[in-house]
């Protein structure tokens, strides 16, 4: 049963958490979480793109 109870969950292995004060120091203050999520999500995306890019060359 402690085995069984040990085990991480699927939702706990899905999800990446950041602390506030680690995102915070990278926008200005005036940024909601859920605009910090948006540029995040999409500086991610620039970023796979230059990676395929440079991986097609």
């Amino acid at each position: 049963m402690r085995a069984i109870m040990g085990e991480e969950k699927k939702s706990d292995l899905d999800k990446v958490t950041f602390t506030s004060d680690t995102l915070r120091k990278y926008f200005p203050k005036s940024y909601t979480p859920a605009r910090m999520q948006e540029t995040i999500i999409k500086l991610l995306e620039q970023w796979q793109k230059k990676r395929q890019r440079d991986q097609e060359r």
